[in-house]
């Protein structure tokens, strides 16, 4: 999934120079606390004396990506997808938003256009002090256009775990279930969806880097279309409070999905 392209400045400083790598205003050297919260007021060691953890912020995300396949259609092509998706975060709630486009391509013909977009309502908490816990519904709107008849819109309830262990390990898991209200046509028949994942995910001890590998298992849309399971890989990185990037690289494990894909995204929190 693509959109921008970004040029990031990099700051070098020295031993002497001014560095406040958590933005609330203290010096690395005399702060006491680091990693603050940016939201969050803090006194004069940079220790926080108030918390706003339900102010209101947002970030932005563009992403790139390829496949073998078109999903939309389930029929092998070479395929790019870019994205645009929109996260409003007030305490533990958040809405996220998400419109895309694609290009495919195969030996016969070649099509692009919107994809599907959808909009997420999510609510997330902590039962304990390792587990958080993240629930949601989302709506799917058909902005994709295809003579399948498929362009009603759909509904989501999805619920994901995440559980933190030792030495920065943590597991993670969940499960999400589709209504599909596409009414069937003479060449497809249509089907309520049910999916899960689980995997595991290390961060490395400056909580800047983090690196995953996940099993993923989804039933297709279509009833002749066999269960989509594949193994994705990714890493991410904060750069700072602000900016953070990442990729995945997927492997197809049944003909349904993507023998090989590839994503990458650049993320900006306002």
């Amino acid at each position: 999934m693509h959109r921008l392209i970004l040029t990031l400045l990099c700051i070098t400083a020295s031993s002497h120079a001014y560095i406040d790598s958590d933005f609330d205003g203290v010096e690395d050297t005399y702060d006491l606390c680091p990693q603050s919260p940016l939201s969050d007021l803090v006194d004069k060691d940079g220790c926080v004396i108030k918390s706003i953890g339900s102010i209101i912020s947002f970030d932005l995300v563009t992403s790139l990506g390829y496949s073998q396949i078109n999903y939309a259609s389930q029929e092998p092509s070479d395929t790019l997808s870019s994205s645009l998706q929109a996260d409003i975060y007030a305490g533990q709630w958040w809405f996220q938003g998400v419109i895309s486009h694609y290009q495919s391509d195969n030996s016969v013909e070649s099509e692009s256009g919107l994809e599907d977009t959808s909009m997420s309502l999510m609510y997330r908490f902590p039962p304990t002090e390792k587990l958080t816990v993240t629930t949601g519904i989302s709506l799917i709107f058909p902005t994709y256009k295809s003579t399948y008849n498929n362009e009603a819109t759909d509904y989501t309830a999805l619920i994901n775990l995440h559980y933190a262990m030792h030495n920065g390990f943590s597991l993670f898991a969940g499960t999400n279930y589709t209504w599909i209200n596409d009414r069937d046509v003479p060449q497809e028949n249509y089907q309520n969806t049910f999916g899960f994942h689980t995997g595991i995910e290390y961060t490395q001890p400056n909580g800047k880097s983090a690196l995953s590998a996940a099993y993923y298992q989804n039933e297709s849309i279509y009833t002749s279309t066999q269960t989509i399971k594949y193994l994705n890989f990714g890493y991410a990185y904060t750069m700072n409070p602000h900016w953070n990037i990442g990729g995945y690289y997927g492997h197809g494990l049944s003909d349904s999905a993507s023998d090989q894909s590839v994503s990458g995204y650049i993320g900006y929190l306002f």
